[in-house]
């Protein structure tokens, strides 16, 4: 998948040397121009598997994971960054909530349920590209501009960042209340466990 493979290439644009300082602008349009095409080919992997009909289960559960991978690695960069563009302890509440959503998925997928991206999760992904998005072009365009920028992307991360996360909490919520049933052992499974019947025959027997 292409946002598996742009997630290394945006770590060496972003902390790559790879031009001089007064060229400094066109990296961060180079890494705004890598972000688009790995959100275009989210879209269009999505649309062209549901045009021809090539949905599958690893399809669902993999989509998301290379969404995550991706706009974590971004966003992590931008906490890292030599002016810390963001805090990283707000990355890490991400990271946190993707990780529930995997666990809660896979638990699913255990009880032969396989739960596909929510609303409140394609809403937290846009949100989060959005986001992305503006905060390179901000960037890009003051240092274009040759005005300090440190302040300003911070401001704009900060602010909109604290969106991204009132969405990823409820986010996170949602699929918890949606997956909650399969986390709990069927009936069946309970009666099979070590002990489970021991109970009741003792009880018989008394």
């Amino acid at each position: 998948m292409f946002r598996l493979v742009s997630a290394p290439m945006f770590l060496a644009l972003f902390f790559g040397n790879l031009f001089p300082d007064r060229w400094e602008w066109l990296r961060l349009w180079l890494c705004l121009g890598l972000v688009i095409l790995s959100e275009a080919s989210d879209v269009l992997d999505g649309y062209f598997a549901r045009k021809y009909g090539q949905v599958s289960d690893f399809g669902r559960l993999m989509d998301p994971y290379a969404d995550s991978a991706f706009r974590l690695t971004v966003l992590f960069s931008f906490a890292g960054h030599a002016h810390r563009w963001m805090p990283l302890w707000m990355v890490v509440v991400l990271l946190y909530r993707d990780i529930l959503t995997s666990v809660l998925r896979t638990f699913a997928m255990k009880r032969g349920v396989v739960v596909a991206a929510r609303f409140s999760g394609k809403l937290k992904a846009v949100a989060e590209a959005a986001m992305i998005i503006s905060i390179l072009v901000v960037a890009a365009s003051f240092e274009f501009r040759h005005i300090l920028t440190e302040a300003v992307v911070r401001k704009v991360a900060v602010r909109e960042m604290w969106v991204v996360l009132g969405i990823a909490i409820w986010s996170g919520l949602d699929y918890f209340w949606t997956c909650r049933k399969h986390m709990i052992p069927p009936e069946s499974e309970e009666e099979h466990r070590p002990g489970a019947g021991g109970q009741g025959s003792g009880s018989n027997g008394s």
